[in-house]
């Protein structure tokens, strides 16, 4: 997927050398090639490695923010080795990475890689944030508790969410099964805002299930595929980047994110400007968690 001439860029921005020292980092940038249960396009283990590339491209100052995020302090560990490894041993990797960083004193920031990834990553923040709820940005429920023949699916990430007792707010939902809606109706504790009603303007986001702490999960293909084509199911439809933004906003305004991922990017030859809206989402969210909540 990449020029071999070109050098793999291995930290996020490609920052001077006191900005991403990891013993004084505020964010973590844990880059997790996973790719085991993806079932339409295949790609997305060289999403991680294409969001760090892109991210060297970008201007570091933030017009809206009036900061430079990554002068905070923004380390990038090394892509995690899945070399051998079954599912559920790489989501075993993938949670503990986590764990470390959050050992440091670190937020755990985590580039994917496919969706699956994020159930062992809630669950490490979950240790040590009790109270937090989960918001899924996403065009799927990813509800169901399996999905071809395995729970450990990307298509049942918030179905292991919710076994785990934490509250979840689903925010661009646009692609849902009968399963789903079935489960749905059971689940107080479940609140989904639908691509329809944002687009409509009758959408009504419940901010009052928000407690202290919030982990912030986004799957790309949340975005309109005229934005972000560089998924593996790309569904009409979808979000814009200001009203994915705005929503961004207004998380770090009502609460701490404690814990961030970014998944499902499947790079595209000649279509680096997905790439790009995702290294600079990346960014966008490390800005608005650390130039808001001084």
């Amino acid at each position: 997927m990449q020029d071999e001439e070109q050098k793999a860029i291995t930290q996020f921005g490609a920052p001077d050398a006191p900005y991403c020292d990891p013993t004084t980092a505020k964010i973590a940038i844990i880059p997790a090639p996973l790719e085991y249960s993806v079932c339409y396009m295949k790609g997305t283990h060289y999403g991680p490695q294409a969001i760090l590339d892109a991210s060297s491209q970008m201007e570091l100052y933030d017009e809206e923010l009036d900061c430079c995020p990554i002068e905070m302090g923004v380390y990038t560990y090394p892509l995690l080795d899945y070399e051998g490894l079954d599912h559920a041993a790489a989501l075993r990797v993938t949670g503990d990475a986590i764990r470390h960083a959050l050992q440091q004193g670190q937020l755990p920031l985590t580039l994917g890689g496919e969706h699956s990834l994020s159930a062992p990553v809630i669950a490490a923040v979950h240790e040590h944030y009790p109270d937090v709820t989960v918001i899924h940005i996403d065009a799927h429920g990813d509800l169901r508790d399996e999905y071809e023949g395995t729970p450990l699916s990307h298509a049942s990430i918030e179905r292991r969410v919710v076994d785990m007792h934490i509250p979840l707010l689903e925010i661009g939902i646009r692609s849902f099964s009968p399963e789903e809606a079935a489960f749905l109706r059971t689940k107080p504790d479940v609140a989904i805002v639908w691509a329809y009603e944002m687009a409509r303007g009758t959408a009504k986001i419940p901010w009052e299930r928000l407690g202290a702490h919030t982990y912030v999960t986004v799957d790309l293909d949340a975005f309109d595929p005229g934005e972000m084509p560089a998924v593996g199911t790309p569904e009409p439809g979808g979000l814009h980047w200001y009203q994915v933004l705005d929503i961004l906003r207004e998380i770090n305004r009502r609460t701490t994110i404690v814990g961030m991922d970014v998944v499902e990017l499947c790079p595209m030859p000649g279509q680096t400007r997905a790439d790009f809206l995702a290294a600079k989402l990346v960014y966008k969210m490390i800005g608005y968690r650390l130039c808001t909540k001084q």
